[in-house]
């Protein structure tokens, strides 16, 4: 055992006094550079597509890197992205509530965020003392894809006693509201849910484009531009919390009272499925993501599948960071 230690205290020795070992560590901002489809926007009937990419946002790297002479070398790198919120989806619009005649206002967006550890395998070529290249391939080992989303359904006139009953009856959670009462114009239905996406391991190219400044022979700092190339596939999605509160004003007997009722939490899905008829929407707790499904596999109102997509995470950043050299 004590041949291995001396054997391992001797290799270690000859490796740094190479001076050609080194560590480093930076920090930057990235752009979501080329922005691509990442939501789609809905006001008043009139559609547009939101781009932009997960990859946009803060960064840092810790890297070690071996030059086998003043030119070649090798860096191996991890990396944290805390990724700018984007918006996926907003959406203002009318709707019937329950299929009946009355009316209501949708208020809602899905903003969505970038968690993501990465790692890096890159050659590195210096073209002078001061300036280098460095190219070579990336993945995401860790981190997540989230959605937060919140809304805000509000009633665009008075609701009478008689359909308020029928209400209760087709959404038991609105069995406490008291026999007769009728609910005034701008009643809410507030809606909030965090949906988690999973991805399979994805791969994808790196490059950077940097300046070098010597402080003396061990330590330097240094600024790059660096070009981030990765798109993750989806694998499935969750949700996470979810949330559903009635708001109103009601009017009993000439008596106006303020009722609160929860109406839904994640707890009470039933099979993992929440048909929200008030709105007309269904949510479920898992949705998985396939690359093949027949139509009405997908277009089924309780189908828990959606065909499989990418979420772009490439990104062009400028970092500055700070080299130790052995």
């Amino acid at each position: 055992m004590k041949r291995i230690f001396l054997l391992a205290g001797l290799f270690a020795a000859c490796y740094t006094s190479s001076a050609q070992v080194y560590v480093s560590t930076t920090g930057g901002y990235a752009w979501g550079v080329p922005s691509t489809k990442i939501g789609e926007e809905s006001i008043n009937g009139k559609e547009s597509v939101r781009f932009g990419t997960f990859g946009e946002g803060l960064n840092s790297q810790l890297r070690v890197g071996y030059f086998f002479n003043k030119t070649w070398g090798i860096d191996v790198s991890v990396g944290y992205l805390y990724g700018k919120d984007q918006v996926v989806k907003h959406e203002i619009s009318e709707k019937n509530i329950a299929n009946t005649r009355l009316k209501a206002t949708i208020d809602g967006k899905v903003t969505g965020r970038g968690r993501a550890f990465g790692a890096a395998l890159s050659v590195t070529y210096n073209f002078t003392d001061h300036f280098y290249g460095r190219f070579g391939l990336l993945t995401k080992v860790g981190g997540k894809t989230e959605a937060v989303a919140h809304s805000y359904t509000t009633t665009q006139q008075d609701i009478p006693a008689p359909i308020v009953a029928r209400l209760k009856a087709v959404v038991p959670s609105l069995a406490s509201l008291p026999p007769g009462a009728s609910i005034a114009s701008g009643a809410t239905i507030e809606t909030s849910y965090t949906e988690d996406y999973k991805g399979k391991i994805p791969f994808g190219t790196i490059a950077a484009l940097g300046y070098n400044y010597h402080i003396d022979d061990h330590l330097s700092i240094f600024a790059e531009l660096e070009y981030m190339n990765i798109s993750v596939k989806r694998d499935y999605s969750e949700l996470k919390d979810f949330k559903q509160t009635f708001k109103a004003n009601l009017n009993i007997g000439g008596v106006t009272r303020q009722v609160e009722v929860p109406l839904k939490t994640l707890e009470g899905f039933t099979n993992g499925s929440y048909n929200d008829v008030l709105r007309g929407q269904v949510y479920h707790e898992r949705t998985n993501y396939v690359e093949s499904a027949t139509q009405e596999e997908l277009e089924a109102r309780d189908s828990k599948k959606k065909l499989t997509e990418k979420a772009s995470y490439s990104s062009l950043g400028l970092n500055f960071g700070i080299k130790y050299t052995f």
